[in-house]
């Protein structure tokens, strides 16, 4: 199964065309303490409206307090549905020991939206530091290595899974490109199916003997 994440960088998407061999597509939504995507709200109702299943996710500045970067993406993320997704993208090498950062981001907004986000780093991130802080609560990794930057994802280059027994999405490929897309396109696999994957996302809804909206 293919996907592909996009940011204000690629412009105005077409996704009637950019859907086309894919089943998933992740947006950035915001970044530190106050940037929000130019792209966000547009991206979220174009893929909607193709049919892909939708993620948003926020990078990670990890130069303030993870709380408040937490809560600048809860506040933006806006209304999500079932099964849609929301994922911490991580890339710095500036943090002595970045599983602890990202734990109080991902705690904090899954307190607020009621289920955990993945979180996204780089291979490499993930064979120097100790992760086990953030795969033992039972966070979904999100793993990103290109080596050759072939098309399809090249079996001799998949990444490392650090502390996680696997994981849910491969990031194999920057420079892929895509109808509908201006430029480079990250590409990205999973073994997954779209159901099992659904399953990080918002849970289904339902409605208690005291007629309370409560997550199944």
């Amino acid at each position: 199964m293919r996907g592909i994440d996009v940011s204000h960088w690629q412009g105005d998407i077409n996704w009637a065309k950019a859907q086309k061999g894919y089943e998933f597509a992740f947006i950035k939504c915001t970044q530190g303490t106050s940037f929000l995507d130019s792209k966000y709200a547009q991206n979220k109702k174009g893929i909607r409206e193709s049919g892909l299943l939708f993620g948003a996710y926020h990078f990670a500045n990890a130069d303030t307090d993870p709380v408040k970067e937490a809560d600048w993406f809860v506040k933006n993320v806006g209304d999500l549905k079932e099964g849609e997704i929301v994922v911490l993208d991580y890339e710095t090498y500036a943090l002595p020991n970045p599983a602890d950062w990202c734990k109080k981001w991902l705690d904090r907004v899954a307190s607020k939206l009621g289920f955990r986000p993945l979180l996204y780093t780089y291979h490499g991130l993930l064979t120097k530091y100790n992760w086990k802080p953030v795969s033992d609560a039972n966070y979904g990794l999100w793993a990103a290595r290109y080596g050759m930057q072939t098309t399809w994802p090249n079996p001799l280059f998949k990444p490392s899974t650090g502390s996680w027994p696997f994981y849910a999405i491969w990031q194999y490929c920057s420079k892929g490109k895509v109808d509908g897309i201006v430029g480079n396109v990250d590409l990205n696999t999973s073994d997954m199916d779209i159901q099992t994957l659904r399953k990080y996302g918002k849970p289904k809804e339902v409605t208690c003997n005291h007629q309370c909206p409560v997550h199944c």
